[in-house]
């Protein structure tokens, strides 16, 4: 028992801000992770819509000059299991929240999930965030399937509603919740 815990501390799931040489690695991850967890929402399972203004290295390059953008490799030891993107004040058009910090990706590796490495990582979101000054954390997840649950066991709550903007999606399957967390402070509703 006392190995085990010692080889997980170890191999504790981090948080690796992106670097320019790094750019191609998260591109192929966040492609790569997306593809395992999501083509149920596109016809002939071909997310090409979301991968071509999601996961190129132009995109990404370009959203790096924003400093309100943060993006990161999530790392297991040595290896790379998937990527995270932050993007600081940015408000939902519905729903007034204070100081936001939302959090529009988060994709592991298919191989990784179910292992405890996305609340690690939400944790350390949430630090990033508060030492960042923000004071709430949303996100907007799908509404048929497991991560909201897992969300709403860490504390978000449904918040709202909105659609997968994409209209080349299955249409039955666009349906997501926003979710919300204060990290100071309540979360108020206009």
């Amino acid at each position: 028992m006392e190995k085990e815990l010692r080889r997980n501390k170890i191999h504790r799931v981090q948080l690796e801000p992106l670097k320019a040489g790094t750019q191609e690695l998260y591109c192929r991850l966040g492609e790569q992770a997306y593809r395992d967890h999501y083509l149920h929402l596109w016809p002939d399972r071909d997310p090409t819509p979301y991968i071509s203004t999601s996961f190129t290295q132009t995109i990404v390059s370009g959203e790096t000059k924003d400093k309100t953008n943060l993006h990161y490799l999530v790392r297991l030891g040595t290896e790379y299991i998937g990527i995270v993107k932050l993007i600081k004040f940015h408000q939902i058009n519905s729903i007034s929240l204070q100081e936001p910090m939302y959090l529009e990706k988060i994709y592991f590796l298919s191989q990784y999930t179910g292992k405890g490495y996305g609340k690690e990582i939400l944790a350390e979101i949430e630090a990033i965030s508060l030492q960042g000054k923000m004071k709430t954390l949303w996100l907007a997840t799908m509404k048929k399937g497991f991560p909201l649950r897992f969300y709403q066991n860490l504390g978000f709550e449904i918040i709202g509603e909105q659609e997968l903007p994409f209209k080349e999606s299955i249409p039955e399957q666009r349906g997501m919740y926003i979710l919300g967390k204060s990290l100071r402070g309540a979360i108020e509703s206009s």
